[in-house]
């Protein structure tokens, strides 16, 4: 039986995002051409709390991030700004129902948290990367 990786589970989970275009989401390496998604590891303590018996919760800080056409046409950026906005609430939605990541055996999601809000991160002449970064809470056996 094969474990799967918390980042696996969390790209797995935002595959299900109703507004993914196209299915392409990478791990780790953001292609040149729009529109590409892409989920990538934050470096951090994995520890988010600690309890006095020794228990603890973990985290997991990600970027959700996507290459995206851009220019000077205002409502097309508009526009990508309007996706991060949605997919937030999407996360803020799905953290108050309690539709958390999968992340199998031995472990179970807390939260889901949006730490920032959607910006432009990089632009070239006619493509943006976008992003926003993002908070798993969880618990591990």
């Amino acid at each position: 039986m094969s474990i799967n990786t918390v980042i696996e589970c969390i790209r797995n989970y935002i595959m299900t995002f109703p507004q993914l275009k196209d299915g392409c989401l990478l791990v780790d390496i953001l292609g040149n051409k729009p529109i590409e998604y892409v989920v990538e590891t934050v470096p951090c303590d994995p520890i988010y709390k600690r309890y006095v018996d020794g228990d603890c919760q973990k985290q997991c800080l990600f970027i959700f991030a996507s290459r995206e056409y851009f220019g000077e046409e205002v409502t097309q950026n508009i526009a990508n700004l309007g996706f991060y906005e949605d997919f937030a609430l999407w996360i803020e939605e799905n953290n108050r129902e309690g539709i958390l990541p999968d992340l199998g055996d031995g472990r179970s999601a807390v939260s889901l948290e949006v730490l920032t809000g959607g910006y432009a991160f990089s632009a070239e002449s006619d493509t943006a990367r976008y992003q926003m970064q993002l908070r798993l809470i969880y618990e591990e056996e």
